[in-house]
């Protein structure tokens, strides 16, 4: 059995491995950051650490839409045996589900807007097709080194 956490990004339901999450934040304040790159929101205390924030909408390119309230997940992530924690904005956090690795579904290879890495598979959870979101392809070794440097 695997553990996910869905969520919901400019209509599309993705879900994330829990082992990825540390949190999930109703309520935030954002402290910009002077000349970061679009994608980054700013930097916010998490626990008396200095944790970046990436608008998932900008990171994947989605329109704004300033009107919705969002949420934010706490996520942790290595690469290269660099571990960052940041936070991902995201309009929506449904809730967290299990399934049988069995019956992680084939990403299919047409019609994605996402780069293929992006998405480690699907979900048929409930009626709904969700794409399981490979955090670590998401961002670049470039992206992690920035938000690494952005922390300290």
């Amino acid at each position: 059995m695997e553990s996910f956490l869905s969520f919901i990004l400019a209509k599309e339901k993705f879900a994330i491995s829990i082992t990825k999450v540390l949190e999930v934040l109703l309520e935030y304040k954002v402290v910009e950051v002077p000349d970061a790159p679009l994608f980054v929101e700013g930097v916010l205390n998490f626990r008396g650490d200095i944790v970046p924030i990436i608008n998932f909408r900008k990171k994947f390119k989605f329109p704004e839409d300033k009107a919705k309230k969002s949420m934010l997940i706490i996520l942790e992530i290595t690469e290269n045996d660099k571990t960052v924690v940041f936070g991902a904005v995201v309009d929506k956090v449904h809730n967290v589900f299990e399934i049988q690795s069995g019956d992680i579904l084939p990403t299919p290879e047409f019609g994605s807007k996402y780069k293929p890495e992006y998405i480690g598979g699907m979900i048929k959870e409930k009626g709904d097709f969700l794409m399981i979101m490979n955090i670590e392809k998401v961002f670049s070794d470039k992206d992690v080194e920035l938000l690494a440097e952005i922390a300290e």
